[in-house]
């Protein structure tokens, strides 16, 4: 099963993604890491990323978690429709589990202010805040809605084994 983790910067996506894995062994692909390598490559070759070839080097990752775990869970903001898209058809609708993760403006900014800029890409403020507007905005139906500026670890757990069917 391919869970998709939706929700703006900040919204706490890697963090239920590293709670899932924890808890319930499910295989968490922080995606954010794939892209900053990506990004790394094409500067040491000199040449400009391209969304397209960024996305397949990013799939390729997942695509390959896939076939080696049951359950693979991945994040993304859903800001980039072609991008959430795609990461959609990695696997068969009845074999995906879409979760929206909804915080705040605010509490995402906060939380981006305290995390390791070594592991995110740099974004400004105004740029956290378009995303944060289009990643709302995104049109998903998500099979579960998590308000993660409230939730507890036990929570999450709870509500993914309960959609989950894990006993």
């Amino acid at each position: 099963m391919l869970i998709v983790l939706v929700g703006p910067k900040g919204s706490g996506k890697s963090h239920v993604g590293r709670t899932l894995e924890r808890d319930l062994g499910i295989h968490f692909l922080h995606v954010e890491p794939l892209w900053m390598r990506y990004h790394a490559k094409c500067e040491a070759a000199g040449v400009e990323p391209n969304i397209a070839e960024g996305l397949r080097a990013v799939h390729r990752g997942i695509a390959e978690a896939l076939r080696t775990h049951e359950h693979v869970c991945v994040e993304t903001t859903g800001a980039a429709p072609e991008i959430l898209d795609d990461l959609l058809s990695l696997a068969p609708p009845a074999a995906t589990l879409v979760v929206r993760l909804d915080a705040p403006l605010e509490l995402c900014l906060e939380r981006i202010r305290q995390r390791n800029p070594t592991e995110q890409i740099a974004v400004d403020v105004d740029a956290i805040r378009r995303i944060h507007a289009l990643s709302v905005a995104a049109a998903i139906a998500p099979a579960l809605t998590l308000d993660s500026a409230t939730l507890s670890e036990d929570e999450i757990v709870a509500k993914f084994a309960n959609a989950l069917a894990f006993p």
